[in-house]
């Protein structure tokens, strides 16, 4: 009896385990979608000051932000980052624009603007 009774307890106790692990997954992924906010709204920001947002669909909550390394693909106004890890914010452009909306970089850890590369 006593062995049975030591397996469901080691059942039901795997279950609390596997069932607390899959719901904090689905925290973790609704957080982070928006890991990035701060970062695409500082894009935005550059985009805004430099002008160059008219051709950009609605807002920066539009922008996707994803990691990438520098290189001399883009204009870095640090010439330190190329090779360096560092985020990358693309703005969907309007229909029918003849020149598209810049992409951003920003230093993955401070959200500076490091580069960018203007639209085609």
């Amino acid at each position: 009896m006593k062995l049975k009774f030591s397996y469901l307890v080691i059942i039901i106790l795997s279950l609390f385990f596997i069932v607390g692990c899959s719901s904090n997954q689905g925290v973790e992924e609704i957080t982070g979608q928006d890991h990035y906010e701060n970062a695409r709204k500082i894009a935005w920001g550059f985009l805004a000051e430099k002008k160059w947002n008219a051709s950009a669909k609605d807002n920066w909550q539009t922008a996707r932000a994803e990691k990438t390394i520098a290189n001399n693909q883009y204009d870095l106004m640090d010439k330190t980052y190329e090779g360096r890890e560092v985020l990358l914010v693309t703005f969907e452009d309007k229909e029918n624009v003849v020149v598209g909306t810049p992409l951003i970089l920003l230093d993955s850890e401070t959200n500076h603007v490091v580069g960018y590369m203007l639209g085609e």
